[in-house]
């Protein structure tokens, strides 16, 4: 059995976040990368804006965008979401997206997450933004993980290591 390793705090937490960690991160401005699959079979990679109410991931895109086609024709999709500097948190999500309305003007719930998503990247100024682009039409699409990896930390994990037993990398 091998020995707890201990790391300074910079390293970070070195381990998988929990599901309230995982919110408190998704709450933050992270800005998610979503993953589809275009007409060719090739990787499309889109920065979002995102929502996560703790079991499905909410993103607005405009209806002409090309990864909601993407969706409408292979919903299913990966999503990154990381802070890219240390102590290097991410959250891995993999699975369907369903397109639950659109294209068309956001209202009642829709309107609540654009205006929460607006307020979270833009700060105060987020409705300035919002408002004004409320009468272009959109898609709501609701992401449901079958799969979520997350990590927060600078060293590998164990299961890279050739020898669980080996010591630490420097620090």
């Amino acid at each position: 059995m091998s020995a707890e390793r201990k790391y300074p705090e910079w390293m970070g937490k070195m381990r998988a976040l929990n599901a309230e960690e995982i919110q408190e991160f998704l709450d933050g401005p992270i800005v998610a990368r979503i993953a589809t699959v275009d007409s060719k079979g090739d990787p499309y990679i889109t920065p979002v804006w995102q929502e996560w109410d703790g079991e499905n991931m909410w993103i607005i895109p405009r209806a002409k965008t090309i990864f909601a086609q993407h969706l409408l024709r292979l919903p299913r999709c990966s999503v990154s979401c990381a802070m890219d500097v240390s102590p290097y948190t991410r959250v891995l999500f993999r699975g369907p997206a369903v397109v639950v309305a659109g294209p068309a003007i956001m209202d009642g719930e829709w309107l609540e997450i654009g205006r929460r998503m607006s307020t979270r990247y833009l700060g105060e100024r987020g409705p300035e933004y919002l408002e004004p682009s409320r009468v272009r039409p959109r898609y709501l699409v609701k992401i449901t993980p079958e799969k979520t990896i997350s990590w927060e930390g600078v060293e590998w994990a164990a299961k890279y290591l050739d020898d669980v037993d080996a010591p630490a990398a420097p620090h």
